[in-house]
């Protein structure tokens, strides 16, 4: 079963510092991440910017070699 959850943060720092936080905690193996993405969308831009964690490209590649 998979589960989404969204956060919301007052600003993109604090979202890098805790997406640094959960890849840490995943390390320890304390929390499972199959995927995460920040979008931000700062005021003077006209489209929101997206960064996934993981390069899902590579990823299907990877597995499409198999």
């Amino acid at each position: 079963m998979a589960t989404l959850t969204v956060w919301k943060f007052a600003s993109p720092e604090a979202a890098s510092d805790v997406e640094s936080t959960l890849q840490s905690l995943q390390k320890q193996q304390l929390v499972r991440i199959l995927d995460a993405a920040v979008v931000s969308w700062p005021q003077d831009k006209p489209k929101p910017a997206t960064k996934q964690l993981r390069n899902l490209v590579g990823a299907g590649a990877l597995t499409g070699t198999f």
